[in-house]
C-alpha cells in the first residue's frame, strides 16, 4: 500500500507534528485513551519516508496477526485485512490499529501472570488498560478472562466475572466523562478519541474489526489443508472486494495530487493529469502550477482541462486539504502573506487540533521572509523537537542569526526578490487584475505574469488578455511568445476585424496558417474527433469555442 498509494502516508504524516518533550507526551496522557495516540503518533512520523512508513504499517497489521493466531488457524488473518480495508478510508486514525495491537499484547502478558487469583488484579488493570488504549480495553477484558489452559472459552465463572468488570468499566467511563474529560463528547469516551478523524461519526467497520478481534480466538476450524484453502481464498476476495471499494480513485486522485506537489514531481503530475483526463479545480489547481513550474504553462495549458479561477488560486474551503495546493502556488508565486494566511487556516482547521509538520515549517518560512524572526522562531523550536525536521528548522535558525546567509538560499533570495514589501488584497474573482499587479510590482516574476495571462484566457475576457500583454512585451520581449499566447493573440485581432497584413509581426506565419485550417475544420464540422482528440485539442481557439 505504501509503494502503490504514497499520498496515503503523505496524507496521515501532515497532520501532526511528534515533538520529543515531555509536555507533548503529559499533554496526550492525561486523557483516556491518549497514550496510544501519542504512541501511534510516534510511528506515523516515520511515514515522512515511504520505505519506513511500509514497515511501520506492516509491523503493526503483522504484530496484530501473530498475537491473535491460533496453531494454523488462517482466520486470524481477518482482523489485518480488515483493517487493511478500513485504511482506505483516509479518516481512519492509526491510532485504532496501535490500540488493537496494544490490547492483544496485553492479553498476552496478562496471560505469563502466575498469581493464582488474577480476578481481583482486573480491578486495577482494566481502567489502566482503558486509560492507555481508550476504546479498544474491551478486547483486552474480555479476552484476558476468557483464556486457561483449554484455550478461549467462556464458562459461567467466566461469564459472571467478565460481566463484572463489563459493568465496572461501564461505570468508569461514565465517571471519566462526567468528571475528567467534560469537554469531549461521550462518543470519544466510549469509541475512542482520536480512532477517527471526523468527531461524532464512527464507521460500523471500527465496531466489526473490534468484534473480529475477540470472536476469532474463540473459532476453532478442523486443521485439514481444503478449510485452511477455503480461509485464504475467503479472506483474499474480502480484501479484493473491500480495497476496490475503500480505494476510491477520485478521492485518491486530490491526495496523489497533493503528495506529487509537496514532493515537487511536476512531470509525473502531468503525466497522470493527462492518462487520466482529471477534471476538478483541485486538479487544476496542481496541473497548473505544474505547468508554471516547469515553463509550459504558456505552451500546453489548453492539453488539459481548465476550470475557473478556482483552478489556479483556491478559495479557503473550511477544511484542512482543499487548498493545500493553493499555499504551495502561492508560495512558489511569492504570495508570501497568503502562504501565511493559507497555512494557517488549514492547520487552524485540523479536527483533533494538532500541528503539522508540513504547514508549521511553510509559516515559519513566511515569517522568516517577512522578517518576523521572533515570531518565526516560536514555529522552529517546535520543529527542532522533531525527528524528520529537525535538521532544516536548525539550518533555518543559522539563517536567521545570520540575516545574510538568507541569500544563499536559492529558494528565499528568489521569493525575497520578488514579493511586494506593501499590503495586497487577495480577490479570487479578480485573480487575472490582481496577479499582474503582483507581476509588475514585484518585478520580472514570469511565473506571477504567466498566472494572470492564462487566468484571462480561461474566463475567455481577451480584453484584459490584449491590454495585459504589453506587460509582457516589455519583459521578456517578442522574439519567442508561446504559442498559446499567440493563437490568442491572433484571435482576439480576427474578432476585431484586422486583415492580415495588420496582425503584429510577432505571431508567426506557422500559427496564422494553423488557424485558418482550424477555421474551415470548424465551420465543416465543429463536432469532429479532431477537435477532441486530434490536432486541435489543444488550442485556445478550440477552448474557447467549444470548451474543455
Amino acid at each position: 500500500m505504501a509503494f502503490v498509494h504514497p499520498e496515503w502516508l503523505n496524507f496521515h504524516e501532515q497532520y501532526q507534528l511528534f515533538e520529543f518533550s515531555t509536555d507533548y507526551f503529559v499533554e496526550h496522557i492525561v486523557l483516556p485513551g491518549g497514550f496510544v495516540v501519542w504512541f501511534s503518533e510516534f510511528f506515523v512520523q516515520f511515514f515522512y519516508n515511504n520505505f519506513l512508513g511500509a514497515l511501520v504499517m506492516t509491523g503493526c497489521l503483522t504484530g496484530i496477526y501473530l498475537l491473535l493466531k491460533n496453531g494454523d488457524n488462517q482466520i486470524a488473518l481477518l482482523p489485518p485485512v480488515l483493517i487493511w480495508i478500513y485504511s482506505g478510508d483516509e479518516n481512519m486514525m492509526m491510532t485504532f490499529p496501535f490500540a488493537v495491537l496494544l490490547s492483544l499484547f496485553a492479553v498476552k502478558g496478562f496471560e505469563r501472570l502466575t498469581l493464582k487469583n488474577k480476578f481481583y488484579l482486573q480491578i486495577l488493570i482494566v481502567p489502566l488498560i482503558y486509560w492507555l488504549v481508550g476504546y479498544c480495553a474491551w478486547i483486552y477484558l474480555i479476552l484476558s478472562l476468557s483464556k486457561d489452559d483449554n484455550g478461549f472459552r467462556i464458562g459461567k465463572e467466566n461469564f459472571i466475572k467478565i460481566s463484572a468488570l463489563i459493568l465496572y468499566l461501564i461505570v468508569f467511563q461514565f465517571f471519566t466523562a462526567f468528571f475528567i474529560t467534560r469537554n469531549y463528547p461521550l462518543i470519544d469516551i466510549f469509541c475512542g478519541i482520536d480512532y477517527y478523524r471526523l468527531r461524532m461519526e464512527i464507521p460500523d467497520l471500527q465496531h466489526i474489526i473490534t468484534l473480529c478481534c475477540v470472536v476469532v480466538p474463540f473459532v476453532k476450524i478442523p486443521q485439514k489443508k481444503w478449510v485452511m484453502y477455503t480461509q485464504l481464498s475467503l479472506i483474499v476476495v474480502v480484501l479484493v472486494v473491500g480495497v476496490i471499494k475503500k480505494y476510491d480513485f477520485d478521492r485518491y486522485s486530490y491526495y496523489k495530487i497533493d503528495y506529487m506537489v509537496r514532493n515537487q514531481e511536476w512531470e509525473k503530475l502531468l503525466d497522470f493529469a493527462k492518462k487520466y483526463n482529471l477534471q476538478s479545480d483541485f486538479a487544476s489547481t496542481g496541473v497548473n502550477l505544474a505547468l508554471a513550474m516547469t515553463g509550459q504553462m504558456p505552451d500546453r495549458l489548453f492539453e488539459f482541462n481548465q476550470t475557473s479561477n478556482e483552478g489556479f488560486l483556491s478559495t479557503f474551503g473550511y477544511n484542512s486539504f482543499t487548498c493545500t495546493v493553493t499555499a504551495e502556488a502561492c508560495y512558489y508565486l511569492g504570495l508570501v502573506n497568503s502562504v501565511l494566511r493559507y497555512n494557517f487556516d488549514l492547520q487552524s482547521a485540523i479536527l483533533n487540533c494538532n500541528y503539522s509538520g508540513r504547514f508549521t515549517k511553510r509559516i515559519a518560512e513566511a515569517y522568516i521572509l517577512n522578517g518576523r524572526y521572533d515570531v518565526a522562531r516560536r514555529y522552529l523550536n517546535k520543529l527542532k523537537r522533531t525527528l524528520f525536521y529537525r535538521a532544516w528548522a536548525l539550518k533555518a535558525e543559522d539563517f536567521i542569526c545570520n540575516t545574510h546567509n538568507i541569500e544563499s538560499n536559492p529558494d528565499w533570495k528568489r521569493l525575497n526578490s520578488i514579493r511586494i514589501k506593501r499590503g495586497l488584497n487577495f480577490s479570487n474573482p479578480h485573480l487575472g487584475e490582481m496577479l499582474m499587479y503582483f507581476s509588475v510590482m514585484g518585478g520580472e516574476n514570469r511565473m506571477a505574469l504567466d498566472y494572470a495571462l492564462s487566468s484571462f484566457l480561461v474566463k475567455r475576457d481577451l480584453k484584459s488578455f490584449v491590454e495585459s500583454f504589453p506587460y509582457y512585451t516589455k519583459y521578456f520581449g517578442t522574439s519567442q511568445i508561446p504559442k498559446i499566447y499567440q493563437q490568442a493573440f491572433l484571435l482576439a485581432c480576427v474578432q476585431s476585424g484586422y486583415s492580415i497584413d495588420r496582425i503584429p509581426n510577432f505571431i508567426s506565419p506557422e500559427i496564422i496558417s494553423f488557424f485558418r485550417d482550424f477555421d474551415t475544420a470548424y465551420l465543416l464540422n465543429k463536432n469532429s474527433k479532431v477537435f477532441k482528440t486530434g490536432k486541435y485539442a489543444g488550442t485556445y481557439w478550440k477552448y474557447y469555442l467549444l470548451g474543455n
